[in-house]
This record gives C-alpha cells, sequence and structure tokens, in this order.
C-alpha cells in the first residue's frame, strides 16, 4: 500500500485508468505540479468518505464493528459507520450521519458545508453553521464534535484520493489543492507538495 493509502482509494483510481477516465500515473512531479482533476459521484463519495471515518477512527483494518460510541461525562452517542452518506451540489458537500442515544433514539445529524463550486472555485477552503442539523438533545452537546468529524471525513477523502495517484519527485503522495463540488459530482485536484511539506530533503546543520 502506497504511504498508508487505504486500498479502497487505490482500486477506484486503477479502474479509473483501466477505463480510460484517468491517464496513466503520473511521472515523479515537480513540487506544486498539478495533475488531473478527479471526480467522484454520490455513492463513491459516500463510501470514501465511511473510509476515511473509520480510518480516522483508528480502524485500518477491516472490523466488523458498525458504529462509535463517543463518550463525555454521563452521555454517550454512538455514531454509525456504515450508514454514513455524501451528497453533492452545486457548491455545497451535505452529509448525514445517523446517530443514536438513549434520550432520541435513532437520529439523524446533518452537516452541510459550503465549497467552491465550477464557477467560484475555492481551493480546500470551506465553511458551515456550528450547529448542525439535528434534534435539539443531541446537537447541544455533540455539534460541534460532529461538525469536526464530518469534516475530518470530508479532508481523509480527498487526501486519500489524491494520495492514491501517485507521488512527488521526492516520493511523497500527492495532496488535493482544490476540490470543487457541483451537480456532476465532486472534482479533486491533486497535486505535488511544496518543499515545506512532507519530506524535503533538506539535511539539519547543527551550529558550534
Amino acid at each position: 500500500m502506497t504511504d498508508g493509502v487505504a486500498p479502497e482509494y487505490l482500486r477506484f483510481v486503477a479502474a479509473e485508468r483501466r477505463a480510460d477516465r484517468l491517464p496513466a500515473a503520473p511521472k515523479p512531479m515537480a513540487e506544486g505540479e498539478i495533475f488531473k482533476p478527479v471526480s467522484l459521484e454520490d455513492k463513491q463519495a459516500s463510501e470514501f468518505f465511511r473510509v476515511a471515518v473509520r480510518r480516522a477512527s483508528g480502524l485500518y483494518r477491516p472490523s466488523k464493528r458498525t458504529e462509535l460510541v463517543w463518550v463525555e461525562g454521563e452521555n454517550k452517542l454512538a455514531v454509525s459507520l456504515t450508514g454514513l452518506q455524501v451528497q453533492i451540489a452545486d457548491g455545497l458537500i451535505r452529509v448525514t450521519l445517523p446517530v443514536r442515544c438513549d434520550q432520541t433514539g435513532d437520529a439523524v445529524i446533518e452537516v452541510v458545508f459550503a465549497v467552491g463550486s465550477d464557477k467560484e472555485p475555492s481551493g480546500l477552503y470551506a465553511s458551515t453553521y456550528r450547529r448542525p442539523n439535528g434534534p435539539a438533545l443531541i446537537v447541544d452537546t455533540w455539534g460541534e464534535a460532529l461538525v469536526a468529524f464530518a469534516w475530518q471525513g470530508v479532508l481523509g477523502m480527498v487526501s486519500g484520493v489524491a494520495g492514491a495517484l501517485g507521488k512527488d519527485a521526492r516520493g511523497n503522495v500527492l495532496v488535493p489543492v482544490e476540490f470543487t463540488a457541483s451537480k456532476r459530482g465532486l472534482q479533486i485536484v491533486p497535486m505535488a507538495r511544496h518543499r515545506f511539506a512532507g519530506a524535503s530533503g533538506l539535511k539539519l546543520r547543527v551550529a558550534p
């Protein structure tokens, strides 16, 4: 596996290349060089989002675990790992998080990120409300954590896809420099890292 890139992302990139939707792996790219954008549909984005949050939760190996349980004092919240969904619209990424707790039973939390679009790209910038949509009893306690969890999943997803495309001249996997959302899906633009990121090859000089 390439520098910790999840096999799901590698299989996706390989399939896209076999179908001639992506060019062959790039030659080792110079810093700041950009590769062809990669497109994800809603279903693919949902699948890769689930991969990203599992890895962010420390679940790197295949597991039968279907949910996470968060604990804060006497409060507990179960977050589904299998029902997570991503929907893409013009300039929007909508993440739905199935959760449950004793007080509410099953519930759904919705986090909506405003991101760049085809007409108005914005790099990796996104904005959202501090309070997601969902039952107040859950949002009052877990709202900020759920927003952070959703954003971690989005970043992990776009980073995983970019990293599966190849490496730069210093051996580092590519990183996302921009993503845009439209009715066509999510467009991810991979780039070779600049020297201040990753293994630069610079040697530490210790003053006498």
